[in-house]
């Protein structure tokens, strides 16, 4: 049994202790994962916070019987499809759309944060501005696939997908930001 299933078992118990070692091991790459599916730094620590709430409340009806990582994330997926659909109802305006009115579309910048270090570079901030431009699952895919280092299977149990659905989606989202990437090819 892994360190994290014996502390969410633990924490199901009441172990509030377990529980903080939960939140401050897994709280770094959760905001990653946020903050890659977003684009926005309040937006991820919201839905990090969001994440942490969910899963203590969910801790009496955990069992065992995936690993603790595709457990939180699949957590983390579903809060980052609601969100994105949310934002979308409330924005009501795409990237297209506001590409062909004219308008520039937000620039997110994620070198916010003073350990981060230097600034991203274009073909950086082209990849997040491709990647924000692709459907919420998709993107999910390719966060929990790339960011995460999850496996198809995992990302399958996550999502609630088969593994050939999966497979699908990271195979359309690459050729997408391939086609998006096209003119920083050398």
């Amino acid at each position: 049994m892994s360190d994290d299933v014996s502390l969410m078992l633990r924490a199901s118990r009441g172990d509030r202790k377990a529980f903080r070692s939960l939140v401050e091991r897994h709280q770094q790459s959760v905001y990653n994962f946020f903050l890659r599916t977003t684009g926005h730094p309040e937006d991820a620590e919201d839905l990090t916070q969001q994440l942490f709430i969910n899963l203590y409340r969910s801790a009496g009806r955990y069992k065992p019987t995936a690993s603790f990582r595709t457990f939180m994330y699949r957590i983390a997926s579903n809060l980052a499809v609601s969100f994105a659909r949310s934002r979308h109802r409330r924005d009501g305006v795409s990237l297209d759309q506001m590409l062909d009115e004219g308008r520039e579309p937000p620039r997110h910048r994620l070198h916010d944060d003073p350990a981060a270090g230097a600034e991203w570079s274009e073909l950086e901030e082209a990849y997040l501005a491709a990647l924000a431009e692709l459907p919420a699952d998709w993107r999910t895919a390719v966060e929990l696939r790339v960011g995460r280092q999850l496996s198809y299977k995992e990302i399958a149990q996550v999502m609630g997908k088969s593994v050939s659905a999966v497979e699908s989606i990271l195979f359309r989202a690459r050729e997408r930001l391939a086609e998006k990437l096209e003119p920083f090819k050398e």
